[in-house]
């Protein structure tokens, strides 16, 4: 069983899907980007050589099916580490198989501040829901959980680190609790092991203000 911590009140926001992403909309009635919208609009040669290569509709049939993925795995952690008895109920084989890869890590968490909770930056100008927020072997960590079909380098998943740091700079700014550590969880399809990396926060937060104030002079937006 994991621990819950009742050390904050977590707020609601109303999210907004626009042509432009994801935003939300704060307490305040302040509209801030998704950082996760936010980091996707750094252009990505990648990834339209990768379409173009598979083919549109093959393309667009393999991100559907990523993302599927991608939330069933979340779906069954956030039961799991809520202390569901059966957080596989209902899920298809395939994505059971990752979700039990995950698990061979997750009894490094312990002693949870929030799991799946919104949070933003009156300050950065971003929101955002960030998977969890815990003790990872002992030090107080935002936990990202993610999937992959293949393998990842550090280089590759920079804006995870950023994503994540971002979530640390706005858990800090309001509820006045420091995290000084980023973990990275990532559940490979063709793997057995999930990949796991730790960065500390105080290494992302000038790269990440960089890429925030390149947002908002690219939407021509004053922040």
């Amino acid at each position: 069983m994991f621990s819950h911590l009742d050390k904050i009140t977590p707020i609601s926001m109303r999210v907004l899907e626009t042509p432009k992403g994801r935003f939300y909309v704060t307490p305040s009635n302040n509209k801030y980007v998704s950082i996760t919208t936010m980091l996707g609009v750094k252009e990505k040669p990648w990834l339209e050589q990768w379409r173009e290569s598979l083919g549109q509709a093959k393309a667009d049939t393999e991100t559907k099916r990523c993302a599927a993925r991608g939330n069933a795995v979340h779906t069954m952690a956030h039961k799991f580490l809520s202390n569901d008895v059966e957080p596989t109920k209902g899920q298809l084989l395939e994505h059971v198989g990752e979700f039990n890869s995950l698990k061979l890590v997750l009894k490094k968490i312990d002693n949870i501040y929030a799991l799946e909770i919104p949070l933003y930056s009156d300050v950065l100008k971003v929101a955002g829901r960030v998977d969890c927020i815990a003790e990872w072997d002992g030090q107080l960590a935002v936990i990202d959980f993610k999937t992959s079909t293949n393998d990842k380098s550090s280089k590759m998943i920079e804006d995870y680190y950023l994503q994540a740091a971002g979530y640390a700079l706005m858990f800090h700014e309001m509820y006045d609790i420091q995290i000084n550590e980023v973990v990275i969880v990532i559940t490979v399809e063709k793997g057995i092991v999930p990949l796991v990396f730790k960065r500390d926060v105080e290494s992302y937060i000038e790269p990440l203000i960089q890429r925030i104030n390149t947002y908002y002079t690219q939407a021509g937006v004053s922040k």
